[in-house]
């Protein structure tokens, strides 16, 4: 058990430290998503893969 808390930890770890790079490279990037629970993701996910969508000009049908 306490090795795949260790691992997962590791993974958490690795995966915000992308993430701060890739919000270091991208200076334009927004705050408004900082505070939602796991339910809001959900809601929020075709609305914002929409969004992306149009600010990246690859724009389509959401699948």
């Amino acid at each position: 058990m306490l090795v795949i808390q260790r691992v997962k930890h590791r993974d958490t770890e690795a995966i915000h430290a992308k993430l701060d790079e890739l919000l270091e490279v991208n200076g334009d990037a927004k705050n408004e998503f900082m505070s939602i629970d796991a339910e809001e993701v959900e809601r929020e996910s075709p609305n914002l893969l929409a969004r992306h969508r149009l600010a990246s000009g690859t724009a389509g049908p959401v699948s």
